[in-house]
């Protein structure tokens, strides 16, 4: 995947959770490792449906727990 992609990614995750962007690493868990909750993943969708001009479902986040779950879900709507 482009790593501008995952850069961009990066940053809306460490301002919507409000983490240090050195935290959001691929294997980190968005809810146990950087305490996100619902309120914040919504947010964070609503987002990056902005960043990237996508329409993801609600239902996407049922498969998002690890950031490189959004690396993935983001890149499988780009292509």
């Amino acid at each position: 995947m482009n790593q501008n992609v995952e850069e961009r990614i990066n940053h809306v995750v460490s301002s919507i959770i409000n983490c240090s962007y050195a935290d959001v690493l691929p294997e980190k868990h968005l809810y146990y490792d950087l305490l996100a909750d619902s309120l914040m993943m919504m947010d964070l969708m609503l987002v990056l449906e902005q960043e990237f001009a996508l329409n993801i479902k609600d239902d996407a986040l049922d498969d998002v727990n690890y950031v490189q779950d959004l690396y993935r879900l983001i890149h499988e709507r780009c292509h």
